[in-house]
């Protein structure tokens, strides 16, 4: 009894105790989960071309899809994705363009095994014009910052502070959100820099990319390709590459290299076939460059990029939506419509029915 009534005395002290122990826990806890894990990955494929000149702007506005005017009218656009294309709207290069403090430049990004040829590109359709057309892989490289942690049902965690500065530029990526930011840095900032930069902002953990997580997995998660080894030069149409969903091509501004075939896919509403993820369930050995294909052999699409489990391809879309069973080699998967596609759009990406 003696113990009992010493215990019921005591009682309200471990409470307490316990009550102040459970709450500093859940403080700490509460604070791990506001961090916000940042992976920065240096893309040695993509590089810089540097465009300066009184008629820079008006220069680009012909020769790409979007409207680079933007530039002048509206200071919060630091870069917008765009492509270049023959005259028959096939597609050259994907690019994404960055305004820089300097309103009579304009820094270009491409795939580096084409940077010689998109130069050639821009020097032929100069003309008279008094621009610089120059090489930039000395000065700048281009990094990608992503969430890990974010997939194509959860909106991006936006890291608010933006560093634009003469050495920085950091944009959101312009195309889909959810891919992250865009770094342009000088070429003598590596990743400790970068993460320096970062962890001024005191929410967030800086890692390294993984081989089994990377920039390229987080591409082919929401379907998107990039260089020419996903679009060949000369080989696809924007719509396509679903550039029209990815905010690169501005359907209002007139006329482009290109344009007319664009604007009258776009308008009559067939597209047959768009870049979409595909999910393997068992992965064949090689899937790049491989057809798939339904249950009856029909063939629904290709392969244009593969990793351990993820892969893009240019799918019927039809066909493909209505088969949940495909096939690449020996391997199976099934192709996934991306939740960021616009809902307005649905009928006109799957209009054709048995293309």
């Amino acid at each position: 009894m003696l113990h009992l009534r010493n215990f019921k005395l005591f009682l309200p002290v471990v409470k307490k105790y316990l009550r102040f122990q459970s709450s500093g826990r859940t403080d700490y806890y509460d604070e791990c989960a506001k961090k916000q894990n940042v992976v920065i990955e240096h893309l040695p494929e993509r590089e810089m071309v540097r465009l300066k000149g009184d008629d820079v702007i008006e220069f680009l506005q012909g020769l790409v899809t979007n409207d680079i005017t933007q530039f002048q009218k509206n200071p919060n656009i630091n870069s917008m994705y765009a492509m270049f294309l023959n005259k028959s709207g096939r597609v050259l290069y994907d690019t994404i363009l960055y305004r820089t403090k300097d309103p009579d430049k304009v820094l270009i990004e491409c795939d580096k095994n084409i940077s010689n040829e998109l130069r050639r590109h821009l020097r032929l359709h100069r003309v008279r014009r008094k621009l610089q057309i120059d090489p930039s892989h000395d000065e700048y490289k281009v990094w990608a910052v992503y969430d890990p942690d974010v997939d194509e049902n959860e909106p991006e965690k936006q890291i608010n502070e933006l560093f634009y500065s003469k050495h920085v530029i950091v944009s959101a990526d312009p195309r889909l959100r959810n891919l992250g930011k865009r770094i342009v840095a000088r070429s003598d900032n590596e990743f400790s820099d970068l993460a320096k930069m970062y962890a001024r902002l005191g929410h967030v953990v800086v890692t390294h990319p993984t081989t089994d997580w990377n920039y390229r997995d987080r591409r082919y998660t929401f379907g998107i390709a990039e260089g020419i080894w996903e679009m060949p030069p000369g080989k696809c149409f924007p719509l396509e590459s679903n550039c029209d969903f990815l905010n690169g091509i501005d359907f209002h501004k007139g006329c482009y290299l290109g344009q007319e075939l664009t604007a009258r896919v776009y308008h009559t509403g067939v597209v047959r076939k768009r870049h979409m993820p595909v999910r393997f369930t068992v992965p064949p050995a090689d899937a790049e460059r491989k057809d798939v294909t339904s249950p009856i052999g029909a063939k629904v699409g290709t392969i244009i990029g593969a990793t351990s489990n993820r892969a893009l391809g240019l799918i019927r879309v039809e066909r493909a939506l209505h088969s949940r069973d495909l096939q690449v080699d020996s391997g199976r998967c099934y192709v996934v419509k991306p939740k960021w596609w616009p809902e307005e759009d649905a009928d006109r990406v799957s209009i054709v029915k048995g293309s």
